[in-house]
């Protein structure tokens, strides 16, 4: 197949698939469909060379036809040795022949051999006018021959094309079912994410290329289960609202040099218009001579004054011009106060998963947490989730990752003891890393467990002065200790049992 043949199958396989399937019509789950098209197609197209049943007879039919076009032999045991093949392919694809016919035929062309070698034997034998003629026999023989082998060849390769364009055929067929049904299963699972999320107003492909990984049902499943925490239940729902805006944006003004570009517009004299007078001259133009001057022509006494100054260039005259308007522009600097917003900072969530928050409080954390991540992904924030029980696991949302991963992360439970210092070490540690500096902290859990060592308390407080936040998500109605209520800038508490949130300590007004 052609490069356009190619193109065009691509695109009449994502029309199908895009009318079964809506999410087939994202830009990347398209693009990942087109690549999965074309390397089916690739893997096709090697396999009908690889595999093609046709090859030795191909090969044998091209050498024979080449060796009649060139040479042009007809030989009884070239005959025989074609007809064999084509008896071989025949039988190979259970195809019917006309046997009786070729044998029939082939039978008389032994006849003929016998008549050819007696011939050959006479053209030696008879003066130059018979062997003429004994030549011109043995000419229409070998002629007779090689249209037989031609005829025959002729319907070995009618068979042989037949044959293999309907195993052609056939042959893509199948690799093209077998393709369909495997991007149908996968968008199947994709179509069933993307509705489940779409329940949050959540873009899929935000946080996760969902063209990473194969999803099975039981990963949909689970993310059904936690997203079903947020889209049924108003508390939770209200909660991840309020989890969501964590921090806005501060703003800072600074300074900004502005070049403005002003036209400005100018009036300046222009002696060659006559428009007003401006002032007097000595000169010798009479149509602007002053009156006075004009008067000395009325008497002839004075008129020999008023030639005398003429010749001389001494009349009095007004002196008159014009004014025009001339444009130009002129770049002036100032200093302007410009208010931005910092950019958000990355977003660190620790997820309790010991014994103590199994049932109910874990999905709702975990439900919590897939909601804040995939909105730290909508706003461009890098994002790690730490899951903690005795020990921890982390997984770092920063790149594109597929959203199997993601699942498997969640779905780990340690249930064990439940001691926050092991996640609070490790996110201290990362927010010294430059991609975690100026971080908001987020710690869910149901809070039963031991007191944080002291030094533990000075990082924090060292990590608060860097411009890091700590904020506690408890989940039940166990409030914090004094003591770790110091640690964070903002708490709140959720109560499963009747969905109410708590809001602790100085709660910022905008959120």
């Amino acid at each position: 197949m052609n490069k356009k043949s190619v193109e065009n199958e691509t695109q009449e396989i994502l029309e199908e698939l895009s009318q079964e399937f809506p999410v087939a019509k994202e830009g990347a789950i398209r693009e990942q469909l087109s690549s999965e098209i074309e390397t089916e197609q690739r893997n096709t197209h090697r396999h009908l060379r690889r595999d093609n049943p046709f090859r030795e007879s191909q090969i044998a039919l091209q050498r024979t036809e080449n060796e009649l076009e060139t040479k042009n032999t007809a030989t009884i045991e070239q005959i025989k040795q074609d007809f064999r093949h084509f008896q071989a392919l025949a039988k190979q694809t259970n195809s019917r022949i006309d046997e009786k016919y070729w044998l029939s035929e082939l039978q008389k062309l032994k006849g003929n051999q016998q008549r050819q070698a007696k011939l050959q034997t006479l053209v030696k034998k008879y003066n130059s006018g018979n062997r003429k003629r004994k030549e011109n026999d043995l000419k229409k023989v070998h002629e007779e021959q090689v249209i037989f082998r031609k005829l025959l060849l002729q319907q070995w390769r009618k068979l042989l094309d037949q044959q293999f364009a309907k195993w052609e055929i056939e042959t893509i067929q199948r690799f093209r079912r077998q393709l369909l049904n495997r991007l149908k299963a996968w968008l199947k699972n994709l179509q069933l994410l993307a509705d489940t999320l779409d329940e949050l107003s959540i873009e899929p492909g935000l946080l996760f290329d969902l063209s990473k990984d194969n999803l099975s049902l039981s990963n949909i499943e689970q993310l059904k289960k936690w997203v079903s925490y947020i889209s049924k239940d108003e508390g939770v729902k209200e909660l991840c609202d309020m989890l969501g805006r964590l921090r806005r944006a501060e703003k800072t003004m600074r300074q900004e040099l502005v070049k403005n570009s002003l036209t400005v517009t100018e009036y300046v004299p222009d002696i060659n218009s006559r428009e007003e007078i401006v002032g007097v001259y000595l000169g010798k133009d009479i149509e602007h001579a002053l009156p006075q001057e004009i008067a000395l022509l009325s008497d002839d006494e004075t008129s020999i004054l008023f030639d005398m100054k003429f010749v001389e260039g001494r009349l009095m005259c007004f002196e008159m011009e014009g004014m025009q308007t001339s444009s130009h522009e002129v770049e002036e600097e100032h200093t302007i106060e410009v208010e931005e917003e910092e950019k958000l900072g990355p977003i660190i969530i620790c997820v309790d998963t010991s014994g103590s928050m199994q049932g109910s409080p874990e999905t709702i954390a975990k439900a919590v947490t897939l909601f804040m991540a995939t909105r730290a992904r909508s706003q461009k924030r890098d994002c790690l989730l730490i899951n903690f029980s005795t020990g921890i696991e982390t997984l770092d949302l920063s790149g594109q990752i597929g959203m199997t991963k993601v699942i498997e992360f969640l779905q780990r439970s340690f249930y064990g003891g439940t001691d926050a210092g092991p996640a609070l070490t490790h996110a201290l540690n990362m927010m010294n890393d430059k991609q975690y500096n100026q971080s908001d902290l987020l710690i869910i859990s149901d809070f039963m467990m031991a007191a944080l060592p002291e030094s533990l308390h000075e990082k924090i407080s060292n990590a608060k002065e860097n411009k890091n936040r700590f904020y506690s998500l408890s989940i039940g109605d166990l409030f914090l200790s004094e003591r770790l209520q110091e640690i964070f800038d903002n708490e709140w508490v959720y109560n499963p049992s009747n969905s109410s949130i708590s809001s602790i300590q100085n709660i910022v007004r905008s959120i």
